[in-house]
């Protein structure tokens, strides 16, 4: 049984608390340690409700990724919680996620899907089961399709993954 089974007749604080710290460990996997079991399955994380602590398990699909890949993530992560269009199309640049010669339709649904994800990250306490996160990103989706000029960073497969399962874990 993995954690959703495990609290899913937990109280609301428990719930709620079990996904912070699934999303904190996220974080820290990806900026601190520059190491993220990337499997986002919730099986792999297990809730001890007598030490009330959660434990993440198989360290199969562990990926390393660079500091360089890092920070700039991280200013990725910060501009799209900032809602700075500016940066968040610089680094985005800098990154391999655009090439610079995207119609201005594209670029207008790339950060307004970044700002949607970035939410979280800009709030002292967010409400994943009222944002409505995917299918707000889901309206930008035909234009991202049409428009892409070049694959995202082929490292950030296994982080939007994992991204994803710990945003829906919440």
């Amino acid at each position: 049984r993995g954690v959703r089974d495990q609290v899913a007749g937990m109280s609301q604080g428990v719930r709620d608390s079990v996904a912070q710290r699934i999303m904190i460990l996220t974080v820290r996997e990806l900026f601190e340690f520059h190491l993220m079991q990337t499997d986002p399955n919730w099986s792999n994380f297990l809730y001890d409700a007598t030490a009330d602590s959660v434990n993440l398990i198989d360290f199969g699909a562990t990926v390393e990724y660079s500091p360089d890949f890092c920070y700039q993530y991280a200013t990725l992560v910060r501009a799209a919680a900032h809602r700075d269009r500016e940066a968040l199309v610089k680094v985005s640049l800098e990154m391999g996620f655009l090439t610079g010669k995207e119609s201005p339709e594209f670029l207008d649904a790339h950060v307004a899907a970044a700002f949607i994800t970035g939410e979280p990250f800009a709030a002292k306490r967010y409400d994943f089961g009222t944002c409505r996160m995917t299918e707000r990103n889901s309206s930008y989706i035909g234009t991202m399709l049409k428009g892409r000029l070049t694959p995202p960073p082929r490292s950030c497969y296994t982080l939007h993954r994992k991204l994803s399962g710990a945003f829906l874990s919440c």
